[in-house]
């Protein structure tokens, strides 16, 4: 049925009021507003805004650096601890370190011929720490020193008199002028002659070409200097106490003065060191010594004395010398009954029934045995042991050779010319701890970083004498005086015990290049002698990061064949000779095999050739010459002993033995080392060169080299740096040069055999 539409209007109409009306029923009149309900959940995080500015959580630190007069200081450099990037000042002085970590800090200011001064500053983020640094003068350069002067190393040039060292009834030494021992110490007996020594040069390398010498003794006195014109002159130290010698130096740039302070002084016994040297003041060294056979050579040997080797005490006691006033074993001697117009003191002591046992209950016994100032000198002024530390002069060879003779072949030795003969090393803070005795003991010993004096602050005491002072690679530097690790001999039969030569370090020993070997004895060689890059510089160095290449000590990394060492291009593992495996002692079995005997016609002089038990030797190659090869006159003599002994070469044994074959390519079956002096010449005429045509070995950087060419370069002088050419690895060094110029050139090395 359709509904009229005015109908469906008032329908719909009608149905709108019919649901208002049922809604007003419902709701009803509105109330009162009722209690506010509890919180709901909290809903979900809404979208992150974006990040506000930063905090601030640095600040400056900023001031000048002054000389003591108020003068700026150019170029000097100022740093932090804890470090912050350094800065260097500006023609005033002044620096800013910026962006520094809000925290406490001391900065230290250094500068050439200044002594350096710190300050402590608070950094407050966003704030400027303002600071003023003073530099006094640094103490004057080392021109002169105390000499060691020893007739067991040859030093026959001392001056003639008749006041001796020692002087021994016997007939041994009795008016013997050369027959003089001193230890090189500013800490000398009371009674002695001080001997000194001029410098060749200054610190710029000035020829030195006068000389003026005084010495004000205790009390003031004006003392006599015997040929103070000269660059060896002495003193008589005849009174306990300090002196002050100066010594005028003229170049010609003018004259320079230095001083150096001497101590006389009395000998005191060990019992009087270990009140405090034995773990109560300071740390326990007495323990350590006393198992050393120093601490026990008198008492051992005792039975053997014969009135014809009255000698030996001078070295088995302290302070055995009858000329000074000291104290000391011959002192307390004489207070016993002896006396040398007795005769031997030896003779006198057992024909007087002196057992052992009753000389060590005496007053002898203070001063039997090798003890604390044997080496240190005498201790009644103390200020004279320490004088000794910090001048370098406890560390130098002399100390060793009153008693021992092998500093006659040492100084043979490159290990002679360095320390202070080679200023460049000796102020090198990255050099010292292999160029110097006190910075090898220093870094590569007790693990500290060097601390100059120039740059010690309170809070960081130096830790090594100036470069001047700096003592060489010697007796001390390899020897720990204090350190005995096994007896000397196992047995009365068996030959000296190799492990009980109290070295520093012995057996297993890590190169930079990360790889760990069991140098044995030759520890401390390879502690030294391995290139001193590690594996983070060589990744630098091929990223073009690092200007250097291999290091100049490359002789372990070559002997123990490491691939890691070099770059091997991903080709694999390199060859390597079966030395490091049959040579056990590693470097020591050859380098210090016994001296050679002297060539034939030679005669006895001290410097080149010795006479050793009845037999004539060369001492400018084995021993502590650790020369494989010496010279006497015009003749060379290779000390090829060692490797007759092996039993593993045969007929006549040349370093340049026959190599098995062609390795550089020029058609002749040449020694080893003429095969691999061909490969490198063969890889030197690919490698880039300097202005001048030199190889590139300092200046390598990404503008003037390759990826491969640098990979090429540090492996040409890893090998060349080694210096043996091809006698401590053969088989890797062929292979590693052969390698590079393949790589190089992209053929192998033509007509060659290749490895």
């Amino acid at each position: 049925m359709k509904v009229p539409k005015k109908n469906l209007m008032w329908w719909g109409g009608g149905i709108v009021f019919m649901i208002a009306l049922l809604a007003f029923f419902i709701i009803g009149c509105q109330g009162a507003v009722g209690p506010t309900g509890e919180t709901g959940p909290a809903g979900s995080a809404g979208i992150q805004g974006p990040a506000g500015p930063p905090g601030v959580i640095t600040g400056t630190i900023s001031g000048v650096v002054l000389d003591d007069s108020g003068t700026p200081i150019e170029k000097a450099t100022v740093a932090t601890e804890p470090a912050n990037p350094a800065a260097t000042t500006d023609a005033d002085g002044k620096f800013s370190l910026k962006d520094v970590a809000a925290g406490q800090y001391v900065v230290i200011a250094s500068a050439a011929g200044k002594n350096a001064s710190a300050s402590k500053v608070s950094v407050l983020a966003g704030k400027d720490a303002s600071v003023k640094l003073t530099l006094g003068p640094a103490d004057p350069f080392s021109l002169g020193l105390v000499r060691a002067v020893s007739f067991r190393t040859g030093d026959l040039d001392v001056l003639p008199d008749n006041k001796v060292a020692i002087t021994l009834s016997a007939g041994y030494g009795k008016s013997n002028n050369n027959n003089i021992i001193t230890s090189g110490l500013n800490n000398v007996p009371v009674g002695t002659y001080v001997y000194l020594q001029g410098k060749e040069t200054d610190d710029h390398d000035a020829e030195i070409t006068g000389w003026s010498w005084s010495v004000i003794g205790p009390r003031e006195k004006n003392i006599t200097v015997e040929n103070a014109k000269t660059s060896q002159p002495r003193f008589m130290a005849d009174a306990e106490g300090k002196y002050e010698v100066t010594g005028t130096a003229t170049t010609e740039e003018g004259k320079f003065s230095y001083t150096i302070e001497v101590f006389a002084s009395r000998y005191v016994g060990v019992q009087n060191c270990a009140t405090c040297h034995s773990g109560s003041v300071k740390p326990d060294i007495v323990s350590e010594w006393k198992e050393t056979g120093h601490a026990t050579k008198f008492e051992d040997t005792y039975a053997s004395y014969a009135p014809a080797r009255d000698y030996c005490i001078r070295c088995h006691t302290v302070g055995y010398d009858e000329t000074s006033k000291a104290g000391g074993f011959a002192d307390a001697a004489r207070q016993a009954g002896w006396s040398p117009d007795k005769g031997s003191v030896i003779a006198w002591l057992k024909n007087n029934n002196w057992t052992i046992d009753r000389v060590m209950k005496s007053p002898m016994g203070q001063f039997a045995n090798v003890q604390c100032e044997s080496c240190h000198g005498p201790g009644s002024v103390h200020e004279g042991i320490v004088e000794s530390k910090e001048y370098g002069s406890l560390m130098q060879p002399g100390v060793c050779s009153q008693c021992h003779p092998q500093e006659q072949q040492w100084r043979n030795s490159g290990h002679s010319l360095t320390g202070s003969k080679n200023l460049h090393t000796a102020e090198g803070a990255s050099c010292i701890e292999c160029h110097t005795g006190q910075g090898f003991v220093t870094v590569k010993i007790r693990g500290q970083q060097p601390v100059f004096p120039n740059l010690a602050t309170a809070g960081k005491p130096a830790n090594v004498p100036d470069a001047g002072n700096m003592a060489p690679v010697a007796c001390a530097t390899c020897h720990d005086p204090h350190g005995f690790p096994e007896p000397f001999n196992k047995g009365t039969a068996e030959a000296p015990n190799m492990a009980s030569l109290q070295l520093r370090l012995e057996g297993n020993v890590t190169m930079p290049n990360g790889v760990t070997v069991d140098a044995k004895e030759s520890a401390v060689c390879v502690s030294c002698h391995a290139n001193k890059r590690d594996q983070v510089y060589k990744s630098d160095y091929l990223a073009g990061k690092k200007t250097r290449g291999a290091h100049d000590n490359t002789q372990a990394d070559v002997f123990y064949g490491v691939t890691s060492a070099v770059f091997d291009f991903d080709k694999g593992d390199y060859a390597s000779s079966p030395h490091k495996f049959v040579v056990e002692e590693a470097c020591i079995q050859c380098h210090m095999a016994a001296n050679p005997k002297a060539p034939a016609g030679a005669e006895a002089d001290g410097k080149q050739v010795v006479l050793d038990h009845g037999n004539l030797v060369l001492i400018t190659a084995g021993g502590h010459t650790w020369s494989m090869e010496g010279d006497y006159k015009d003749t060379t003599v290779e000390n090829t002993t060692p490797c007759a002994a092996s039993g593993c070469h045969v007929g006549p044994i040349k370093f340049n033995r026959p190599a098995f074959d062609d390795y550089d390519g020029d058609g002749l079956k040449e020694g080893i080392q003429d095969e691999v002096q061909g490969l490198l010449a063969l890889v030197a005429a690919e490698l880039p060169k300097d202005d001048k045509g030199a190889i590139l070995s300092s200046t390598i950087k990404p503008d003037n080299t390759t990826e491969l060419q640098r990979q090429a370069l540090w492996n040409y002088w890893t090998i060349a740096n080694d210096g043996s050419n091809g006698v401590h690895n053969a088989g890797f060094s062929v292979q590693v040069l052969q390698r590079t110029y393949k790589m190089l050139t992209g053929k192998d090395v033509p007509g060659a055999a290749l490895r």
